[in-house]
């Protein structure tokens, strides 16, 4: 069928026609694109702010950390010499003890002996000397 010029020209326009549908569907999406595009940026920006602000809770944590180890390590330092220290002392006061006990053992027999030595002496009938 043979299509004459204004047919052609119809077909054109409605070609035509059907592009700017096409264009202006195709700038609604590019639209929302851009929108969406901006909201990422925003949210990055965003996203920045939150990690810059977790670094410095971070530094700030492992500065408090340091200074508690520090703090600890200056007691521990301190209470091992105090610990020392009290075991010296006790070491000392055990061998003063032991000395004590020594000297009160043998203070006890040298009684115990005088003692049987007096009995001995009445059992077998002497009596005590007078000075």
């Amino acid at each position: 069928m043979p299509v004459g010029k204004r047919g052609i020209l119809r077909r054109i326009d409605e070609h035509l026609a059907l592009g700017n549908e096409q264009m202006a569907r195709g700038n609604e999406l590019m639209a929302g694109i851009r929108e969406h595009m901006a909201r990422g940026n925003d949210l990055s920006v965003s996203a920045n702010d939150v990690m810059e602000a977790n670094r410095q809770a971070f530094q700030d944590l492992r500065t408090t950390l340091r200074q508690i180890n520090l703090r600890n390590e200056r007691f521990m330092t301190e209470h091992s010499k105090t610990i020392v220290e009290h075991t010296r002392s006790l070491v000392e006061m055990r061998a003063e003890m032991r000395e004590s006990r020594r000297e009160f053992v043998d203070e006890m027999q040298a009684q115990r002996r005088a003692l049987f030595a007096i009995l001995d002496r009445f059992e077998n009938g002497g009596a005590m000397g007078t000075a």
